[in-house]
């Protein structure tokens, strides 16, 4: 029989230690933007990607990685990543919805609104977590497979063997899960993500 008792001191301890001071915060950023100006969006935007490798671009009929999407027109969901920051994308009908967690930025188009002069007093706390994701690559396939998503074209941008991980923080407010900031991927179950 396993022991799977919570320790409390050690929680309460992890606890302590995610919460953020002042410098600490991540700038937040959110805002929409009709449709057609989706390129200018990106264009702004592209100044910071060298900080934000990852782009996986949604489109109604599949997912890509890649620096651009390759059908603008048919594109639902982005996300651009990084140890610079995360900025998300998503349609909502004739308009554009987005929101960016990382370090630094100056935007000022875009319907732009930053979080933390709506909520001065919000208190943080930082946690770094991984997921591990669909597939597994085999017998060097230039894609991963699941039997689960079989139809899925899981081609992830890493030069690897076996899973791929998303390393990520996660902030909480009073417990609950407020933001998320995709940080990188990697074939390490685990990885420290620095501030």
């Amino acid at each position: 029989m396993s022991d799977k008792s919570i320790d409390f001191a050690q929680l309460y301890k992890e606890m302590k230690q995610a919460k953020l001071g002042d410098s600490d915060r991540p700038t937040i950023l959110g805002g929409e933007f009709a449709a057609d100006c989706l390129n200018d969006f990106l264009n702004v935007w592209e100044t910071h990607w060298n900080a934000m490798p990852y782009r996986i671009w949604e489109h109604i009929s599949c997912i890509e990685f890649a620096d651009r999407p390759a059908q603008p027109e048919f594109l639902q969901r982005a996300e651009i990543f990084g140890e610079g920051g995360h900025l998300s994308l998503r349609r909502d009908g004739n308009r554009w919805l987005w929101h960016y967690i990382g370090t630094s930025v100056s935007v000022t188009d875009f319907g732009v609104e930053d979080f933390w002069q709506k909520h001065p007093a919000c208190q943080l706390r930082r946690y770094a977590e991984s997921v591990v994701l669909w597939g597994e690559r085999k017998d060097n396939q230039l894609r991963w497979f699941d039997d689960r998503v079989a139809a899925a074209n899981l081609a992830y941008p890493l030069k690897t063997t076996g899973r791929v991980y998303l390393h990520f923080w996660r902030y909480t407010e009073q417990g609950q899960t407020a933001f998320v900031w995709y940080r990188a991927l990697s074939d390490k179950p685990h990885q420290e993500c620095q501030p």
